[in-house]
């Protein structure tokens, strides 16, 4: 064994002598693909972070920080800090190692398997801004150091014990030392012993919660045909199993090169076998009590896919089943469609169970980690199936504001471009309508504030009273720059007033403006920044706004003090509006396309809830919070949409 420990009292000083640095990511391409997974009732997946490369995950403890390995020189820091189950931020913690693929966490301290050593880092849940790379202990250096098959895979069992992978440096051959082999030490790398022989290439460990004993994944021998030999999953109860590895190069099966040759007596073979190439990584055994009682104890593995058969499988997750007994019975899908006519755009790699039973996926394809969950809450608003009902006879319906008395105000353009034919109109609670107010020139954006609503209406913020009474707020001259296209309003609780600007076709003049009490306007954000036509806008927490750009259909967070923006997410065509609703849930029109998409939250993978329209403008829900309701300007209609 090598030492080279940085005490933990030297820790605090050193802190900010640390490589540690945000990863930047880009999630588009898997949470745009989401809806192609075909996922059990009452499940679903969301993209829980953003990881370059991501293969094996531990999980700390106290803060519930995820660690993340590669087959890279990098290991992450995945935080969520408010528990929302969508990670905060992304941190690399180690950037100079030698295929750092296998983590795992025991008594707060992490450990990594590289391709030629084991090393550890005390305390990593202290402060992720501590100095790793001084603090690397090395544990143990005599690992076959390797590159074919040399991504490790490690996890600590019941026994307190290191349990590591360490696969042929072959697709088949004669084997020497440690190599295809599961070997086993003590966390400070002593006693390190061969525990499992005959192991071509495992990239998978757990053990069973009630047994204690090992199951293992293995990858198996490669050019013997689309479906031979078989993926394996195997039963490792104790140490001294041969699990027939190269006498038989997966399953029952023997490679041409190797049948004539001795095995050793009593091979252990898989209790449970996979399709040839499926590729059965990381897996793990289900003790939470978020899904269904029957999952309870089943295996769920990850599937990473085939790379050499003549039509690709795998790319899925699937659940072994066991019995009372503990014994495996079966295997079935429990989640597919990262394969898609025959191509892949996900692969999954790994599998770590969170503490309140949801599962996540890694995935070093996309370069993600995915969220499955499960809710049988008849509150939890479906994502998939909307009813719906339609009023008609509007003259461009823009922008609706709902009452908590129930009744629904609409700004209505009348004919575009001509002045004085704008108008705000009623719909009551028994469906009768009636008309506030009249004289506006093409009133859209609208909010209500202390008794008044208050209307973005081409180049001036007009307000109306409750007896249509028509005032100013702020006129064309009392902008700071000239206002092109007035578009959306949204009102804080101190009466601040917030507008865009989606200024003219190219984006020139846009921006957003802020009006205080005293009626002063000023700038908040200016033209050609990244949001090209600023239009719907929503509070999202003290001095913050989520915009959505018509232009290029992005949804930022903007900063109103100091302007900072920050990109969340993308894909809503010409959006329009966006609204919350009760549950925190979002929902983003698309003007141009005549959409409106469902969010968890911001950065989460947007659903499409209704489609058909002519034009999806600025949207409200309904006071009872049932009903999103959606003005459908060119076709003259009001749409209310069943989300609850």
């Amino acid at each position: 064994m090598k030492k080279n420990k940085l005490a933990l009292k030297s820790l605090v000083a050193l802190s900010v002598i640390t490589a540690c640095s945000p990863v930047l990511a880009d999630r588009a391409s898997a949470e745009k693909n989401l809806h192609k997974l075909h996922v059990p009732e009452g499940f679903k997946v969301e993209v829980y972070a953003e990881v370059p490369n991501a293969r094996q995950m531990a999980l700390g403890q106290s803060t519930g920080t995820v660690f993340v390995g590669t087959r890279g020189s990098n290991v992450y820091a995945v935080v969520d800090k408010d528990k929302d189950r969508h990670a905060d931020e992304v941190v690399t913690i180690l950037d100079d190692l030698k295929v750092g693929n296998g983590v795992a966490m025991h008594q707060g301290n992490l450990f990594v398997a590289e391709q030629h050593r084991i090393t550890m880092y005390s305390a990593p849940g202290f402060d992720l801004n501590l100095p790793f790379k001084q603090m690397r202990e090395v544990i143990y250096e005599d690992l076959p150091d390797k590159a074919h098959h040399g991504w490790r895979y490690i996890s600590f069992g019941p026994d307190n014990k290191l349990y590591v992978t360490v696969g042929a440096p072959c697709n088949i051959c004669e084997l020497s030392g440690y190599e295809g082999s599961i070997m086993r030490m003590n966390p400070d790398g002593s006693d390190a012993e061969v525990y499992a022989k005959g192991v071509r290439n495992s990239v998978g460990m757990d053990f069973q919660p009630e047994t204690g004993a090992l199951y293992f994944t293995d990858n198996n021998t490669d050019m013997m045909g689309d479906d031979n030999p078989a993926g394996e999953l195997n039963y490792a109860p104790n140490k001294g199993h041969h699990f027939g590895f190269p006498f038989y190069a997966g399953g029952h099966a023997q490679h041409p090169d190797w049948k004539d040759k001795t095995a050793p007596a009593n091979v252990d073979f898989p209790v449970v076998e996979f399709q040839a190439h499926t590729a059965n990584l990381g897996f793990k055994f289900y003790t939470g009590s978020m899904f269904p009682e029957n999952y309870k104890g089943d295996a769920i593995v990850a599937q990473h896919g085939s790379w050499n058969r003549t039509s690709p499988v795998g790319y899925q997750l699937m659940r072994v089943t066991f019995d009372e007994q503990h014994h495996a019975t079966g295997k079935e899908v429990f989640i597919d469609g990262w394969l898609d006519n025959g191509e892949a755009w996900g692969r999954p790699t790994d599998v770590l169970q969170l503490s309140d039973g949801s599962l996540l996926v890694s995935d070093d394809y996309n370069g993600v980690i995915y969220r499955v969950s499960y809710s049988t809450d008849e509150n939890t608003p479906t994502q998939t199936s909307h009813s719906s009902k339609t009023l008609s006879s509007f003259a461009l319906p823009e922008s609706a504001v709902s009452m908590l008395d129930g009744r629904v105000f609409i700004t209505e353009i009348g004919e575009f471009g001509k002045d004085g034919d704008g108008q705000v109109s009623i719909i009551n609670t028994d469906g009768s309508r009636e008309v506030l107010a009249t004289g506006l020139n093409d009133p859209k954006g609208m909010d209500f504030w202390n008794g008044q609503l208050y209307i973005a209406d081409v180049n001036k913020v007009v307000k109306i009273d409750m007896t249509g009474k028509l005032s100013m707020v702020a006129d064309t001259k009392d902008f700071p720059t000239k206002p092109v296209f007035l578009n959306d309003i949204e009102i804080d609780g101190q009466g601040n007033i917030y507008v865009s600007d989606s200024g003219d076709d190219k984006g020139d003049n846009a921006g957003i403006y802020k009006i205080n009490a005293a009626n002063e306007v000023t700038e908040v954000l200016g033209s050609h920044t990244s949001i090209s036509r600023p239009n719907g806008l929503l509070l999202d927490g003290l001095n913050h706004l989520l915009v959505v750009d018509f232009d290029k259909g992005g949804l930022y967070r903007v900063n109103t003090q100091t302007a900072e923006l920050t990109a969340l997410n993308q894909g809503f065509g010409a959006a329009d509006g966006i609204v919350r609703d009760t549950f925190g849930f979002l929902y983003v029109s698309d003007w141009k396309n005549g959409k409106v998409w469902q969010l968890t939250e911001p950065k989460s993978t947007p659903q499409l809830i209704a489609q058909g329209m002519k034009s999806s403008a600025d949207m409200t829900i309904s006071s009872d919070g049932k009903w999103l309701i959606v003005p459908d300007m060119m076709a003259g209609e009001l749409n209310y949409i069943n989300i609850h």
